[in-house]
């Protein structure tokens, strides 16, 4: 999330040489869309991770940074149809990065809670796992080895059946850091299984559980769950060192992730890649600043991904979204009133589209407020 040194965008010439049209319809191209902002009313010094939506029920996820100590606290909140409220949370330091919403009651967030080291001064952060049962935030526990420190959650999923996945890591006894992968019923009290996490990635920044078991895991590439082992997928040869953040699992046949590439003139340029069924391609993007965060799709099927730029020649607002423009081509042809960086989208039942990140005029990397938008 931190701002680098300002690159100008170059030619198309650039881009990448090896891609696929996003096959969306060009009908959707260069509509008119109207965002609405409904960003969260005293939010100062907040910031919004990751917005999931089902059931009715939409929930957005982040911190919120205590102007004079500097400490941050866990923040999620929850959408009334007027306004956003915020009950009140378990843990009284730390953030939450991922949400999921199974059903109105039945919410998962994930991230770390900042706790004191024992015998020290100092604090050590700790995996933090909540469960939203429609009347309160809960902790719940999960079976970390015995001797395990510096646990942290990164992402979390409710599959179809109920199942909750929750990804994370730990140090062990050697010093060592070790990935874990952990399944649980929706019951919440139920017990948890800890599953193989040896994903061929050096780590995990979302993860989508499918129909029968199948579990896809981004971050430093795409890695796929058979429900025995992790297969690290192929990509473009060009995309070697890619990065992603965003993951959208239409169907088995139908698999998109976006994110960012590093650039040496445009320091990030966008990156998506779609798995039809037979093999990862790349879906071609505009050759300019930005950097992708995350992806859904609109009542009519069409992708909008979101992120941001640090650009001013891009947008100096510094949010970045790609959609459908002439010939379906992915282009930038929307910005949200007031939005900053933006880090999830999502789409509910009524087909309206969801944003969140912070509000423009970051500094230092720093978003004033949170930020939140809806797209009819």
């Amino acid at each position: 999330m931190l701002l680098s040194p300002l690159r100008a965008a170059i030619a198309l010439a650039v881009g990448l040489t090896a891609v696929v049209g996003t096959a969306v319809s060009p009908a959707a191209a260069a509509r008119t869309s109207h965002w609405r902002d409904v960003s969260p009313p005293a939010s100062d010094g907040s910031v919004l991770f990751d917005v999931e939506t089902a059931g009715g029920a939409t929930w957005a996820v982040g911190m919120s940074r205590d102007a004079t100590t500097g400490s941050s606290a866990p923040l999620a909140m929850r959408w009334t149809r007027t306004g956003w409220q915020t009950p009140p949370q378990p843990a009284d330091e730390g953030r939450l990065e991922d949400v999921a919403v199974g059903a109105p009651d039945e919410v998962w967030a994930v991230g770390t809670r900042n706790d004191a080291a024992s015998g020290t001064g100092s604090k050590e952060a700790r995996a933090l796992l909540e469960r939203w049962n429609g009347a309160a935030w809960s902790e719940t526990a999960l079976p970390f080895p015995e001797g395990a420190s510096w646990t942290s959650l990164s992402a979390v999923d409710v599959d179809a059946g109920g199942s909750v996945w929750v990804n994370g890591g730990y140090v062990d006894t050697a010093g060592e850091y070790v990935p874990a992968l952990f399944r649980g019923d929706a019951a919440g009290g139920g017990a948890w299984k800890r599953l193989p996490a040896d994903t061929g990635l050096t780590w995990v920044s979302q993860l989508e559980a499918g129909p029968g078991g199948i579990v896809y895991a981004i971050g430093d590439g795409v890695s796929r769950f058979d429900g025995t082992s992790w297969t690290k997928q192929s990509l473009p040869p060009a995309l070697g060192e890619a990065l992603f953040d965003g993951l959208e699992m239409r169907t088995g046949n139908d698999v998109w992730a976006v994110g960012h590439i590093r650039d040496e003139n445009l320091w990030r340029r966008p990156v998506i890649v779609r798995y039809d069924g037979h093999a990862w391609r790349t879906v071609r993007t505009p050759a300019e600043t930005g950097q992708l965060y995350d992806i859904a799709f609109d009542r009519s099927g069409s992708p909008v991904v979101v992120g941001e730029t640090a650009d001013p020649a891009v947008n100096p607002a510094g949010n970045y979204v790609l959609t459908p423009g002439p010939h379906g081509v992915l282009t930038r042809t929307e910005e949200p009133s007031g939005a900053g960086y933006l880090y999830s989208a999502a789409t509910d039942a009524a087909g309206r589209m969801w944003t969140v990140g912070g509000t423009a005029g970051a500094e230092g990397g720093i978003s004033p407020s949170a930020y939140a938008g809806i797209r009819r």
